[in-house]
């Protein structure tokens, strides 16, 4: 008999910290509220160790080519399940590791975190027992022993056990830190990422939140065991939990059967908005696809052919089309060097099913289709920019007036800026330069020349960085216009 049972591996995120102390950084592991959530307003390793090196005095992350990866993951999750966990930290480079991790919605802290090594882990001080678990003096001393017989990386154990009822959609935001072994708390690096998950109804294999004839299909398809790589969501069907589908599950399927199917395809259900931002912005460096060569085959058919003479990758951005505030030709784009004519995704007519067969359509068939997967996006990229065009996108008008300025409060502004970004961007926002030392482009400079790339950015991150999303952080629209306002008052 075949089991269903797999790993599933996905990435965990947290970013942006408060300025503290570096007399807090601590061998021993991180205090409560370290990993990025939101109850630690989104305060992670950087808040204790230096993680730029500095060019002419201005502050460049040391990123490096290491990464974050937490193992173990369901795509969702079932009540009262113990999941095991395995959070490793690589970095080729660097010597040593240390984490913080979490589980957290909008309404606080999910679930509990079970110690499996109480010697490399422990749970963290200052919180809750089992909201938090990071490193021990030992964890950190036995990563710096096995690095290079691990190349590069090193794993810490852990659990995590779920609620007992649905405590809705959540978030494992896990910030790692790969050290230098050095004294000081600089030549350190921080990476993270984050994996959101919801709750498993009973029955619900395909994840549509109903229970209907479209999951007795995948139920017959798990019974007496099937392929795990088939998705067919065995483990949902799996109502006594002993390994694989038999008669007792389907008598136990039949009493919770709900009726017809839901709306929405469980693809979109299950889907990432905040991640459907980013893929908005530059989908290759969220993806980890290669960069497009060439112009996007559609570039070809912009209504104007004059205006916009972008090429390459720039063409293949959703913005450059449909515009960083969503409207195309009808909004910011609509005059300018990066007019297209193309219309924008606010208030679009399409249904979710129909953006996605249209971005994932063959133009040789579909006259407007994109056949994004031919060039590098998957179907679960795809639904993730359906779920934040559909549930992400608003009126930026709400927010950013007709000159271009931030509606809000400057005071709750200031507050945000300090609280969640100062301590990457600098209190002035300076210590960050997009652009070149010649021509330098810092927070105040976005905030003022496009308000509405700086409103996306805060709202869903930046690509290929650890930049913090409030979006993630359950913060509201106007909580990031506040920073806007702020942002507009720095140097530019």
């Amino acid at each position: 008999m075949i089991g269903y049972r797999t790993l599933v591996v996905v990435i965990a995120i947290a970013t942006g910290a408060a300025i503290l102390p570096a007399a807090i950084a601590s061998k021993a592991g991180a205090e409560a509220g370290y990993s990025g959530g939101p109850a630690g307003f989104a305060q992670n390793c950087t808040a204790c160790h230096d993680v730029c090196i500095y060019v002419n005095q201005e502050c460049r992350f040391n990123e490096g080519p290491g990464r974050v990866e937490l193992f173990g993951v369901p795509q969702r999750y079932r009540s009262g399940v113990v999941y095991d966990l395995i959070v490793r930290v690589t970095d080729p480079e660097q010597k040593g590791a240390g984490f913080e991790i979490s589980a957290e919605s909008g309404a606080g802290h999910v679930g509990d975190f079970v110690l499996l090594d109480a010697i490399l882990t422990r749970f963290s001080e200052g919180g809750s027992t089992g909201d938090y678990v990071t490193h021990t003096r030992d964890g950190v001393d036995d990563s710096i022993t096995n690095w290079t017989a691990n190349l590069g990386s090193y794993e810490f154990d852990l659990a995590w056990r779920a609620p007992l009822v649905d405590a809705g959609t959540f978030t494992f935001f896990t910030a790692g830190n790969a050290i230098n072994d050095g004294q000081a708390n600089n030549g350190d690096r921080y990476y993270a990422d984050y994996a959101t998950i919801g709750f498993a109804r009973p029955g619900d294999a395909d994840g549509d939140a109903d229970v209907d004839l479209w999951d007795l299909a995948d139920f017959q398809r798990c019974f007496n065991g099937t392929d795990p790589a088939s998705g067919a969501g065995c483990e949902y069907v799996d109502f006594d939990d002993d390994g694989a589908v038999s008669l007792e599950d389907l008598a136990a399927w039949v009493n919770v059967r709900t009726g017809p199917t839901a709306v929405q395809p469980a693809g979109f259900v299950l889907a990432d908005a905040v991640r459907g931002g980013m893929l908005y912005d530059r989908w290759w460096m969220v993806n980890g696809a290669p960069q497009p060569i060439g112009d996007h085959p559609l570039w070809q058919q912009r209504p104007d052919q004059k205006s916009n003479t972008a090429m390459g990758s720039a063409t293949w951005r959703c913005k450059e089309c449909h515009g960083w505030d969503y409207k195309g030709v009808d909004g910011d784009y609509g005059t300018g060097s990066h007019r297209t004519g193309f219309p924008g995704v606010f208030g679009m007519a399409l249904t979710p099913r129909q953006l996605f067969d249209l971005l994932k359509a063959d133009p040789a068939t579909e006259p407007n289709g994109h056949n994004m997967v031919a060039y590098g996006m998957s179907a679960r990229d795809l639904w993730d920019v359906v779920k934040f065009t559909s549930v992400g996108v608003v009126d930026t008008d709400v927010h950013i007036d007709a000159e271009g300025l931030f509606n809000g409060g400057f005071d709750d502004g200031n507050i945000n800026y300090n609280t969640v970004c100062a301590s990457c961007h600098g209190a002035d926002g300076t210590l960050i330069n997009f652009g070149t030392i010649p021509v330098p482009s810092y927070v105040g400079t976005v905030a003022n020349t496009n308000p509405w790339e700086f409103l996306h950015k805060v709202r869903f991150g930046h690509p290929g960085s650890s930049m913090p999303a409030t979006d993630l952080l359950r913060w509201n629209v106007q909580n990031a216009a506040d920073i806007g306002i702020y942002a507009a008052s720095l140097p530019r």
